[in-house]
């Protein structure tokens, strides 16, 4: 176990602060899952719990898709919820979902912020790929077909995995979420990131806040952010996973200006510039794709007018239902995690 007094930090107790801020308590019942924890997975620097859920027709061969979960959430209020065993089983595919213990973090989010669990090999980072690694040794599944998603805290970690393990994942989405390396200087003479690391930002430390409070925004060239992913890396990979991106713009916890920060790390990263080739306009949703030289789609991204601070579901769709309202959860008329399945063409 890591103790986390022995970590503790006054930006990592804002951090979490800013995170929940104005968002209502957790479900109060978390003591069931549809998932199997497995206890023995493998190497477990950072100490996560580890959730499995297998469709009923499992076979082997299938894709794995590790969904992983907001601050004040757990694994057993992400799955039903969010409309993802519905859809495990009926693709089909395996579906991993890590979980965050207090002992790490005492707001249960992912240490996306922290430099001894986002590089590759090193804590929670190493230990969520150890996860992934035991459901190709012992359930079978395509090594090909892993994809990966997350919300908040999740999301951010999401952008740790892709951009720690590029080729270890086919897909990749991130549901109001932040950039790799957005808690971090651009250069040695960033006096504007000096200055906020130093003495925060409106009682934030800004080094870890990272755009998460309003007006709080780290903006970067998009250059800049693709250096941040590519230095954490020996070579860069042949080819980028696809990204689906999701900001609500009624969003206080995370600055909805993270979206564009997000498309630009993705962008850049693929080589593509950041002008949309096609925009569907769906009510208040909007959907831009950005795709490469042979017409394939790349980056996704999807903006939802007056959206909080969760993942979009839709209970009441017609003719599929998706999802269930919650904490963090709230019906959008569309479900994320179909229209994400979609766009790394699950089927």
């Amino acid at each position: 176990m890591r103790p986390f007094a022995s970590r503790a930090h006054a930006g990592i107790r804002s951090l979490a602060l800013a995170l929940s801020a104005g968002l209502i308590s957790v479900i109060a019942s978390q003591s069931s899952t549809a998932a199997e924890r497995i206890d023995d997975f493998g190497d477990n620097p950072g100490d996560l719990l580890m959730y499995l859920h297998r469709p009923a027709d499992a076979a082997a061969g299938l894709p794995l898709v590790v969904a992983l979960h907001g601050c004040q959430q757990s694994a057993s209020v992400f799955d039903d919820e969010t409309g993802l065993v519905a859809l495990a089983d009926e693709i089909p595919f395996l579906l991993l979902l890590p979980e965050q213990q207090e002992a790490n973090m005492f707001n249960s989010c992912f240490r996306w912020y922290d430099t001894d669990d986002n590089q590759p090999g090193l804590g929670e980072s190493a230990s969520i790929l150890s996860m992934v690694d035991f459901a190709i040794r012992t359930e079978g599944v395509d090594p090909d077909e892993v994809y990966v998603l997350g919300l908040s805290a999740g999301g951010a970690m999401t952008a740790v995995l892709m951009a720690n393990y590029p080729d270890r994942f086919a897909g990749g989405a991130i549901l109001a979420g932040l950039p790799y390396g957005c808690n971090r200087p651009v250069n040695a003479f960033d006096v504007g990131w000096y200055w906020r690391h130093t003495f925060g930002l409106d009682g934030i430390d800004a080094s870890y806040a990272c755009g998460i409070v309003v007006s709080s925004l780290t903006d970067r060239d998009p250059e800049d952010w693709r250096r941040f992913v590519l230095d954490t890396l020996p070579a860069e990979p042949a080819q980028w996973p696809p990204i689906s991106l999701w900001q609500g713009t009624g969003d206080e916890t995370v600055d909805p200006d993270n979206l564009q920060e997000l498309t630009e790390q993705w962008t850049a990263l693929h080589g593509i510039d950041t002008v949309a080739d096609s925009r569907e306009e769906m009510g208040g949703i909007v959907r831009e794709v950005y795709s490469g030289a042979a017409g394939d789609p790349l980056v996704e991204t999807w903006s939802l007018d007056g959206f909080g601070h969760a993942v979009p579901v839709d209970p009441d769709g017609e003719p599929e239902t998706c999802g269930l309202e919650g904490a963090f959860i709230l019906d959008a008329d569309i479900c994320a995690v179909r229209r994400i399945a979609e766009f790394w063409q699950l089927r």
